[in-house]
């Protein structure tokens, strides 16, 4: 066989052979033959250098990929025991830097990995299209891989991995993607689908922990994406899809909405007045009276009113929240203005955000409170066929402005807005008193009861 030497590792031991041939379909040959005559995996990729490293990229099939990754994880165990009639945590094990330091990967998020689960047999399900992004795999055993490619002075070239099949791959970056995947894989709805798909795959081959430590650090620093743009990018949540309807239905949201903010809240001076934040817990509040997180919440909202607007539930809701908010706009002066100014305008929010000491509609408390009696009107008034716009009149009336009697007991203290579930909660129930709501409401339980 015709060996050479590929030099481009830091690591004094290389755990991967490189042969090389004359011609790439020589290297294929010599590649099918090998793996013929050992059971071996084969995998067609590029061999190219990294950081002064060898590496090798390629594509899996999902199924495969489940079966030659596998994650080293720390994995976090509590000791109790009872005192008193109560079961109380003596100690952890596996938390310590000496533990985490014999690991290549951190503990596994079960939240995580339902969510990635859920995502793709969702998709799959729906016959949606949908991206699982590139995993990361590190191969520390000598002895079990040969990579045969072309001749040549190029760092980039084309390649097949041999790989043998009691092998395993540490995973450096995908661990969750891969839980997620094989739970997927396991359910028999969308299983014969997913096994037409696969995922990219980068490769390294280090034997060195401290290095495989450092590049599963270097693979975690990527920037998160604002809540704000993945309001904007993810439409299948029917949070983000109400959410973006109403940026694209109202007047109101024409000019006011920053989509690229982090956080709830936008600066002082800033010239828009919400991100799409604040109009996803909008959308929460108006449909649930919740703001859970994001899987709890759109499991819930679904049950209620179904997943899209093909569900006549979903497409009632949907065009109610539109409803209210252009009542809301038509009647409550502060949004009546805003929803007035000219895209050249938008230099007027910081003064009228700082009007009346403060203005509560131009928080994301305020937008919290304002979607939970849109929740109550939507129960109380529209599901009966009664006209919406006598209850919005009625918020229009309301001193809106940090002064405002209403949000003296709850929501303000010291000058500043409350952000606490508790304070959204109490608030809204002492307006909807306010307003003669809360009596609506009791109305209608005792027609029922009768």
């Amino acid at each position: 066989m015709n060996h050479e030497a590929f030099k481009m590792t830091n690591s004094p031991l290389s755990n991967v052979n490189v042969e090389t041939r004359d011609s790439f379909p020589d290297a294929v040959n010599a590649a099918m033959q090998y793996a013929f005559g050992n059971q071996a995996h084969h995998f067609e990729g590029t061999l190219f250098s990294q950081g002064g490293r060898l590496m090798f990229s390629t594509a899996m099939p999902f199924e495969r990929f489940v079966q030659v990754a596998e994650a080293d994880n720390v994995v976090v165990r509590k000791r109790s025991e009872k005192r008193d009639g109560e079961k109380v945590v003596i100690a952890t094990e596996g938390d310590t830097p000496e533990d985490v330091a014999s690991t290549t990967n951190r503990p596994i998020d079960k939240g995580h990995v339902k969510t990635i689960t859920k995502y793709l047999t969702h998709a799959s399900k729906l016959g949606q299209k949908y991206i699982m992004p590139p995993a990361t795999l590190n191969l520390r055993e000598d002895g079990v891989a040969t990579i045969f490619t072309v001749k040549g002075d190029s760092t980039i070239k084309p390649a097949v991995l041999c790989l043998a099949q009691h092998a395993r791959l540490e995973i450096t970056d995908a661990q969750h993607r891969h839980e997620g995947i094989d739970g997927a894989l396991r359910d028999p709805a969308v299983r014969n689908r997913l096994l037409r798909d696969g995922i990219a795959v980068m490769m390294t081959f280090e034997n060195d922990i401290n290095q495989v430590h450092q590049d599963f650090a270097d693979a975690s620093r990527t920037k998160a994406i604002p809540n704000s743009l993945v309001a904007v990018y993810d439409g299948r949540l029917p949070v983000n899809a109400l959410a973006l309807h109403l940026t694209r239905s109202c007047q109101l949201f024409r000019y006011t909405i920053d989509a690229t903010a982090k956080g709830s809240s936008l600066s002082a001076g800033s010239v828009k007045v919400w991100n799409t934040s604040v109009l996803r817990q909008l959308v929460k509040y108006a449909g649930l009276n919740s703001r859970e997180a994001d899987d709890t919440w759109n499991d819930k909202f679904e049950k209620v009113y179904g997943a899209d607007r093909s569900d006549p539930r979903f497409a009632r809701f949907q065009d109610y929240i539109v409803e209210f908010v252009d009542a809301c706009t038509q009647d409550i002066p502060l949004f009546a203005k805003l929803a007035r100014l000219a895209a050249d305008d938008m230099s007027q929010v910081p003064k009228i955000r700082a009007s009346g000491g403060g203005q509560i509609l131009m928080t994301a408390p305020g937008m919290n409170i304002l979607g939970a009696l849109a929740h109550t009107i939507y129960l109380a008034v529209h599901k009966h066929g009664d006209d919406i716009q006598a209850w919005t009149k009625k918020l229009g009336n309301i001193d809106w402005s940090y002064g405002g009697e209403l949000w003296q007991p709850y929501l303000m203290t010291d000058g500043k807005v409350s952000t606490s579930a508790k304070a959204v909660k109490d608030t809204v129930e002492h307006v909807e008193k306010k307003i003669g709501l809360t009596a609506l409401v009791k109305s209608r339980e005792d027609g029922i009861a009768a």
